[in-house]
C-alpha cells in the first residue's frame, strides 16, 4: 500500500494563533517584549525550543531560554487547541485518502502533544501519529521518518511527504522521499519559489487531492 507522510503546523493544521498565544504569554511571563503573528509564523518548522530561541531578544542567556520555554510548553500543553484549526477541506480529503492509502502525520511537537492535538480533531484517521521526544533528533534530520518507515515495514519509494516548508522540502530529502510542497501554510508562495526554485507549490486542498493521486498511478 502507498504511503503518505504529512507534516502537522501549517499542512493539515492551523496552529498559528495557539503557538503565538503560548509564546506571548511566556514573553510577558518574563517581562519581555511580544512578538506578532508574523514573526511566529516565519520562526515555525525547527521545534518549539527553536521557535522560543527566534522569538527571544537577542541577549537572552541559555538559562533563561529554558525557563522561557518551560512556560511556554506547559501553557501549550493546555491552550494548543483553543483556536488551532483543520485547513478547509482537509478532514474530507483526508477521509476519500483513507481506504487507499497508510496514512501518517510525523511532527517535530513532543510525541504526547501531537497525540492529543490529532486525536482531537483527526480521530480514527492516521494509522501513524508520530511526535518527537526531547533527546531525538528533530526534521529536517531523517531521524523520525526512518523510524517510522523501519516500524512499519514500509519502502521508501512507496512513500509521499507533504509539507509546507522549506524544512520539509529538507526533512524528505534526507530521508530519501518523494514530496509535495503546499503554500496554504506557513510558508507563501513566494518564499517556498525562493527557498525551493526547482519546486512547484500546491495553493490549495483539491489541488493537493489530485496531486496526490497523480503520483498514486505513476
Amino acid at each position: 500500500m502507498k504511503t503518505l507522510i504529512f507534516d502537522l503546523d501549517g499542512t493539515i493544521l492551523d496552529t498559528i494563533i495557539d503557538l503565538s498565544e503560548a509564546v506571548n504569554y511566556a514573553l510577558v511571563h518574563f517581562n519581555m517584549p511580544k512578538v506578532d503573528v508574523e514573526h511566529v509564523r516565519k520562526s515555525i518548522g525547527n521545534g518549539t525550543k527553536v521557535l522560543i530561541k527566534k522569538c527571544l531578544p537577542k541577549n537572552t542567556t541559555d538559562e533563561m531560554r529554558e525557563k522561557v520555554f518551560d512556560v511556554f510548553k506547559d501553557y501549550y500543553s493546555i491552550h494548543c487547541c483553543d483556536y488551532t484549526k483543520p485547513y478547509p477541506e482537509i478532514e474530507e480529503m483526508l477521509l476519500k485518502l483513507k481506504n487507499d492509502f497508510c496514512l501518517i502525520v510525523v511532527s517535530n511537537k513532543d510525541h504526547p502533544l501531537t497525540l492529543k492535538i490529532i486525536n482531537r480533531y483527526f480521530p480514527n484517521i492516521f494509522d501513524v501519529i508520530q511526535g518527537s521526544y526531547h533527546d531525538e533528533p528533530k526534521k529536517p534530520h531523517p531521524y523520525l521518518i526512518s523510524k517510522i518507515l523501519i516500524e512499519n515495514d514500509i519502502k521508501r519509494e512507496d512513500c509521499l511527504y507533504i509539507g509546507d516548508t522549506d524544512i520539509d522540502l529538507a526533512s524528505a530529502n534526507n530521508a530519501g522521499i518523494k514530496y509535495l510542497l503546499v503554500n496554504y501554510g506557513y510558508r507563501t508562495k513566494e518564499e517556498l519559489e525562493k527557498m525551493c526554485p526547482n519546486d512547484t507549490s500546491i495553493s490549495n486542498v483539491s489541488d493537493l487531492y489530485q496531486k496526490i493521486l497523480t503520483w498514486k498511478a505513476l
